[in-house]
């Protein structure tokens, strides 16, 4: 006897044929369309499915790079500062080195932050934290340190940061405390490349005749009290004369 084939019995296996039957349909209609230059719907349909799939894909990995960002930024600046030093971003670099300054506290991380502020020029960094590098109490023990490790082109460390440190002072428009600042090592010995002719340089550069008298004058009061010899009286005579020389023009 010949079983009979109920499709209701089983409303999943159905629903199948049904499915089957209705793609079969549309296939068909597909095809006579196709042969009279049809797909247009399906080409389209196809086409918009692309491009919205293409489109969540870039969404989603721009915003999967921008949480990456954030949360190296936050809780990895050291990662993300080599990363800018590695492209060669220096003022991007020079924030993320004040981020690991922030989490650390080490006074190397903060003489970082100053180096890389002043030749990235954003003086306001570099005259805020190079003030708080000086004034920190282990300010002495560290730069006798880096001229015990002799870094080459820096003859004294102290000399060099305040040299950075009243030039970003200059730049951000104080001049008195730029001055005290580059005089600061300077009123009794006039070692060479020192701190004032740094700060004197960087005036000269800048074509700024008004703050290098100051300077000038500055060194002359300087001169009043003291009396230098050998290197250090050629070091003061050879910058006073370049700074007369330049009020002068």
């Amino acid at each position: 006897m010949t079983a009979r084939v109920d499709l209701f019995a089983e409303p999943p296996v159905f629903f199948v044929y049904a499915v089957a039957f209705f793609c079969g349909v549309w296939y068909n209609k597909s095809n006579k369309k196709s042969a009279r230059g049809g797909h247009r719907f399906t080409e389209s349909f196809l086409g918009k499915l692309i491009a919205k799939t293409a489109g969540i894909t870039l969404a989603c990995l721009i915003a999967l790079i921008l949480i990456l960002f954030g949360v190296f930024t936050l809780f990895f600046p050291s990662v993300m500062l080599n990363i800018a030093d590695f492209c060669g971003m220096e003022k991007l670099a020079t924030q993320y080195a004040v981020s690991v300054y922030t989490r650390s506290n080490e006074i190397d991380d903060l003489a970082d932050v100053v180096e890389r502020a002043y030749y990235a020029q954003r003086w306001g960094t570099a005259a805020d934290y190079g003030e708080r590098l000086m004034a920190r109490s282990d300010y002495e023990e560290f730069c006798g340190a880096k001229d015990e490790s002799v870094t080459p082109g820096i003859d004294d460390y102290a000399q060099y940061i305040a040299g950075i440190v009243s030039v970003a002072q200059y730049h951000t428009g104080e001049g008195d405390a730029a001055i005290e600042t580059a005089f600061a090592q300077n009123r009794t010995s006039f070692q060479e490349n020192n701190s004032v002719v740094t700060l004197a340089m960087a005036a000269v550069q800048e074509g700024d005749k008004a703050f290098a008298g100051r300077v000038l004058e500055e060194m002359r009061t300087v001169g009043e009290s003291v009396i230098f010899e050998g290197a250090e009286a050629e070091n003061f005579e050879g910058l006073l004369t370049v700074l007369e020389s330049f009020c002068a023009q």
